[in-house]
């Protein structure tokens, strides 16, 4: 059994890895400046979306980007001194979801569900927030707050968060 979950941890680990290697390829690298509007989603590598649905269900991808064109992702972020936290807040269909910035967390069901129970990848809202950090759009609002604020609203989201059954 150990290596039956060894394997299985494994193998995902190297999904994960893959994952996270296609949407770094998702624009292409041209060295100019992203432009202030981002890159639009018809910009986006064929090839890297191609490979995401290798990996994820069709509807996550396809809802993620719905997510990004609609601009449904709010960040809020706090910097001190070296270091950076953001928290995204990405609306659902019934409530608004968290997602911590490193996409390694989503405050949905279908990520207790699916991610963390099943051993899926991410849901729409995590994908949508990397994807949208990738192509610098979908952000419709930052705020930047000071880390005493940052820590008091964060504590407030994260545990007052009430998330829908159908994972919005």
């Amino acid at each position: 059994k150990a290596l039956f979950w060894g394997g299985a941890m494994e193998s995902r680990v190297h999904r994960f890895k893959a994952l996270q290697d296609l949407l770094a390829a998702l624009v292409p690298k041209t060295g100019a400046p992203t432009p202030a509007e981002g890159i639009p989603i018809s910009s986006v590598s064929e090839t890297a979306l191609a490979g995401l649905s290798v990996l994820l269900p069709d509807s996550v991808i396809q809802q993620a980007l719905h997510i990004v064109d609609s601009k449904g992702i709010s960040r809020t972020t706090c910097t001190e001194g070296s270091w950076t936290r953001s928290i995204y807040e990405v609306k659902g269909q019934k409530c608004s979801h968290l997602v911590l910035a490193n996409g390694l967390y989503c405050s949905c069901p279908y990520f207790a569900r699916r991610v963390l129970e099943a051993g899926e990848l991410c849901c729409k809202h995590c994908l949508a927030v990397q994807i949208a950090r990738q192509c610098g759009m979908g952000i419709a609002t930052t705020t930047l707050m000071q880390a005493d604020e940052f820590v008091e609203w964060s504590q407030k989201r994260l545990v007052g968060t009430e998330s829908t059954e159908d994972g919005g």
